[in-house]
């Protein structure tokens, strides 16, 4: 059995792989030796399954090279100054707000309309409507709920809208005593840029003819909707000290009702309570074209290098490594990138819900200018808004008033428009 080589990539082992050199292999050709450059350390073992497996499905394949780094967008982006960064790789979230970049340094995977009609989500990386990655896994973001607290509290179903939320919050509180919503402050709140979508498509769009503050605007509904739960006191008692992993056991054991996050979670919070039943996924406390919205991410986008030297190894392994063969997306609890391997679940999902992306699809001009006026006003984190917003709601004798705040941040906003026309 071939050893793994997992690298944990930090700027000085990045230099000694530039100096590595690799046999060539002949034009078109599946052979050779390939570095593949991941974020996750911690998946040694999974990565010498696909390596084994990929090696037996092509049996010139010499070696594969793994690094991986923990501080993968910082490291990588460095390394993506020289010609030197693997030969498949993943593609750093970063670059969203710079589409059209992509080009510059990964190869062209085909165009849009052709790939939608065999993978899933494949706008995650994509300017002019070429394709430059594809995702690993297919997530599915919403609020992760224990149900057996919200039968306690005689509630039926999960709520669809925000005020029925806080109906809901309101009984399981006052029934069970069990918190409504963990809202992990510290590490979990960054993800609500994945639900906007789920608000309203084209956001940034709307937001550069308007502003993103204003009442019914995506941005401005879930700013609301955490003002109105930390306001009510249905979040954690302390927010600024709580604990990621702390919030999973406590939903397992019923003391939380819920919390936001994505179907690759469920598996996880499900082994830690005693019916895996209990434990469930319910799409966003709203509703998009009159149906609730599923809205779909990808864990991470996997992308090859435009510069390598082993181009058909690369795609070889890039089609292999999303595949359902490889475990990858398994691994992740996702679902499948490849449409003919979803299941009858999956594929219901897909057609009967609202299909919405986390990944933005508007016009990279777009994009891009809703980045330079977002990062002005500083609001290019929404983890930065949605904890001031929570401090407002829980503090309020502490901080300015929230109606203050909205004012303050669309004033910011009209002026950076001006400033970016």
């Amino acid at each position: 059995m071939n050893k793994i080589k997992l690298l944990l990539v930090s700027m000085t082992l990045l230099s000694l792989t530039a100096c590595q050199t690799k046999p060539k292999v002949e034009e078109g050709k599946i052979g050779g030796t390939l570095t593949v450059v991941t974020s996750r350390p911690d998946a040694a073992e999974l990565f010498e399954e696909i390596e084994e497996g990929f090696k037996k499905k092509y049996p010139e394949v010499e070696d594969i090279i793994w690094e991986s780094s923990s501080d993968y967008d910082a490291d990588i982006m460095k390394r993506m100054n020289t010609k030197d960064y693997g030969d498949v790789l993943f593609v750093p979230f970063s670059m969203a707000g710079t589409p059209s970049e992509y080009e510059n340094y990964f190869y062209p995977l085909g165009k849009v309309e052709d790939l939608e009609k065999k993978y899933l989500d494949v706008t995650e990386a994509v300017y002019n409507d070429t394709v430059y990655g594809l995702p690993v896994s297919i997530n599915i973001l919403g609020f992760v709920y224990n149900e057996d607290v919200l039968k306690k509290a005689g509630v039926e179903s999960m709520p669809t809208s925000t005020d029925a939320l806080l109906e809901t919050c309101d009984q399981i509180e006052s029934k069970t005593g069990a918190t409504c919503f963990y809202t992990n402050y510290n590490t979990s709140l960054g993800v609500w840029a994945g639900a906007l979508s789920s608000y309203g498509e084209n956001y940034k769009e709307a937001a550069l003819n308007g502003n993103p503050f204003d009442e019914g605007q995506p941005i401005r509904e879930v700013m609301d909707l955490f003002y109105k739960l930390a306001a009510g006191g249905y979040i954690e008692e302390d927010p600024i000290t709580g604990d990621y992993n702390q919030s999973l056991q406590l939903l397992a054991d019923g003391k939380v009702a819920m919390i936001m996050r994505a179907s690759q979670d469920l598996a996880t919070i499900q082994a830690l309570n005693d019916s895996e039943d209990n434990i469930k996924l319910a799409p966003f406390p709203t509703t998009l074209n009159g149906t609730t919205s599923v809205p779909v991410g990808a864990p991470g986008v996997i992308g090859i290098n435009k510069n390598t030297e082993n181009l058909a190894t690369a795609k070889a392994f890039l089609e292999y490594f999303i595949s359902a063969e490889s475990g990858y997306a398994e691994d992740l609890d996702g679902v499948p990138v490849i449409i003919e391997e979803l299941n009858d679940d999956q594929r219901a999902l897909f057609e009967e819900g609202t299909i919405v992306k986390t990944a933005s699809t508007e016009d990279a001009a777009i994009q891009e200018r809703y980045s330079a006026v977002a990062g002005e006003v500083g609001i290019a984190r929404l983890t930065d808004v949605l904890q001031k917003v929570i401090n407002i709601g829980l503090y309020p004798e502490q901080n300015q008033s929230y109606e203050d705040y909205v004012k303050e941040l669309q004033n910011a906003w009209d002026q950076a428009l001006k400033n970016h026309e």
